[in-house]
């Protein structure tokens, strides 16, 4: 099936690694110019390889890797700026950056709760800001936010639950207002996803019955999701034949969620 992809424009933030780097391949595989962003340049210059192999064989167009802080307005400004100034569009924003800060009520001090919610929420408030009038003078465009199952339901650190219930809540309301200007906004919930290097991998490997007793009580499937799967969903959204999913919040955790909505 073709998206209709092809020769649009996306943003990834996060997009140096784990879910973002594969998000970012695989937009770049429909041949869309994907532009990425993260804080280490070395892991943004790693990843713009990886990412322009996809773009090759998608027929697509070199990936274009950005070192720089979403939480910082005036580094998201100039990232915007700089795609509209030399592609004339944004198509698609993938907000993907986030961390989970963990700890008990008592041991967070308010800043912990500030660095939270600036990367978390705060960051995909300004750039879907940014984006969306440049979606508009094109037609539309897809506005997709990585949520969490712990942001539909209990679970998680404080400070992340809180963050992405938050998010989640703005995806709402924002696909509302946005739905006159053909602009879609979306959440997509992971659960529990398995990468290389990441969290998940570190805690099995230093506790193997800790594995076993996690997979056996919390996911359904009997393993974790992969990185590609939740990829997938993001490639879907960014279509423009999702044309009447918009304020969806969908999960992508094999069942591993217990909410109902």
């Amino acid at each position: 099936m073709d998206l209709e992809l092809k020769g649009k424009v996306a943003l990834v933030t996060g997009g140096s690694r784990g879910l973002g780097l594969k998000m970012a391949e695989a937009l770049a595989a429909e041949g869309m110019t994907v532009s990425i962003c993260a804080r280490d340049g070395a892991r943004v210059q790693e990843a713009e390889v990886t990412i322009a192999s996809a773009a090759r064989a998608g027929g697509g167009a070199p990936p274009l890797g950005f070192a720089l802080d979403v939480t910082a307005p005036a580094e998201a400004e100039k990232w915007v700026a700089a795609i509209v100034r030399d592609h004339r569009r944004i198509d698609v924003l993938v907000n993907n950056a986030g961390a989970a800060r963990p700890g008990a009520l008592a041991e967070l001090p308010e800043t912990a709760w500030q660095e939270q919610f600036e990367l978390n929420l705060f960051a995909p408030v300004r750039l879907a800001r940014l984006v969306a009038p440049h979606m508009e003078k094109n037609g539309g465009g897809s506005i997709i936010n990585i949520g969490s199952i712990y942001g539909r339901e209990s679970g998680g650190p404080l400070t992340y639950n809180a963050s992405k219930a938050a998010l989640h809540s703005f995806t709402k309301m924002l696909a509302r207002e946005l739905a006159p200007k053909k602009i879609r906004v979306n959440t997509i919930a992971p659960g529990s996803i398995l990468v290389a290097g990441g969290n998940w991998e570190r805690r099995f490997k230093e506790n193997p019955a800790f594995e076993k007793d996690f997979i056996s009580h919390e996911m359904p499937a009997g393993r974790l999701g992969s990185a590609s799967e939740v990829a997938y969903a993001v490639t879907m959204l960014a279509s423009p034949r999702a044309s009447w999913i918009t304020g969806a919040c969908i999960p992508v955790d094999g069942a591993q969620g217990h909410s109902i909505l």
